[in-house]
């Protein structure tokens, strides 16, 4: 999820990054934030490999800033906005599946998509 997009973004919005760590440690955040932080539980591997690292709440942030990107580009593909959510929502899912998949040849297979 740290692709070269999303390190850029949180070099320039430090503050923006703070404040979401802050939402997810008081569990007051918007539902985009919400849906990239706790849809993690459907993933038990990841969500465990995430925990062992202590880095859940960076991975959810890279995550939200990916979601928003994707629901951009499907907007941009001219799908209206709930739809362009529905997307990004389901296109994030299946890149949390490809990861929390116990092999390394599904994990790299998303992980260079993304780059």
């Amino acid at each position: 999820m740290l692709t070269s997009e999303t390190q850029k973004f949180r070099a320039e919005h430090p503050e923006t990054i703070k404040d979401w760590e802050r939402q997810l440690s008081s569990g007051e955040c918007g539902p985009d934030l919400h849906f990239c932080f706790y849809a993690l539980e459907a993933y038990p591997n990841l969500t465990a490999r995430l925990d062992a690292a202590e880095y859940r709440f960076d991975f959810a942030i890279n995550a939200y800033i990916l979601h928003a990107k994707l629901q951009g580009q499907f907007l941009e593909d001219g799908h209206i906005g709930p739809l362009a959510l529905e997307h990004a929502n389901e296109a994030l899912s299946d890149i949390y599946r490809a990861l929390n998949e116990k092999h390394a040849e599904g994990r790299a297979a998303i992980l260079k998509s993304l780059q």
